[in-house]
């Protein structure tokens, strides 16, 4: 199985203005691609500029953009619907995360490099269908990653948007 939710990657990728703004680059890149945003450099300014609006201790330890806040921006963008899922393994959280997609045709908004970056997942692979078949394995992710084309000095360089990332790369 391989599913793209958004054909054109590039199309809907934003790169983050500052190098903490994953999580406002990952809100417009999911609102571009509801057709209810854009990908400029000033939208995602508006969007950080928001953050005050949503933001919460309990949500983030800064303060600022968690999951909870990311929700409610594109609640507040009119984009409703997501919801914060947790799981022990990466392997759960992104076939849950396929079945969603697949199930709503929107991205999933992943929490990567141990919850302290935002990735937007806009495809997958599968050895099987993962709404039909309970035991399908997601084999991989297509991701936009807002970092690129930055290279993380932990992490390593970013894919280029719309990158496929099986477990390995992940």
């Amino acid at each position: 199985v391989d599913v793209k939710i958004i054909p054109n990657a590039e199309a809907v990728f934003a790169h983050e203005v500052r190098d903490d703004w994953c999580a406002p680059a990952g809100v417009q890149m999911v609102l571009a691609a509801h057709g209810v945003g854009n990908v400029s450099d000033d939208f995602q300014r508006e969007i950080a500029g928001r953050v005050r609006e949503w933001e919460s201790r309990s949500d983030s330890l800064n303060g600022r953009w968690g999951p909870a806040a990311m929700v409610l921006a594109l609640e507040a963008y009119g984009v409703p619907g997501y919801e914060i899922h947790a799981w022990a393994t990466r392997g759960d959280a992104v076939r849950d995360a396929a079945v969603h997609m697949a199930r709503t045709g929107a991205p999933s908004i992943l929490l990567a490099w141990r919850g302290a970056h935002t990735w937007i997942m806009t495809g997958y692979t599968a050895d099987a269908d993962p709404l039909v078949f309970a035991d399908a394995v997601v084999t991989g992710i297509y991701v936009n990653d807002p970092w690129f084309p930055w290279v993380s000095s932990i992490w390593g360089p970013s894919d280029p948007p719309g990158t496929i990332q099986d477990d390995a790369e992940m």
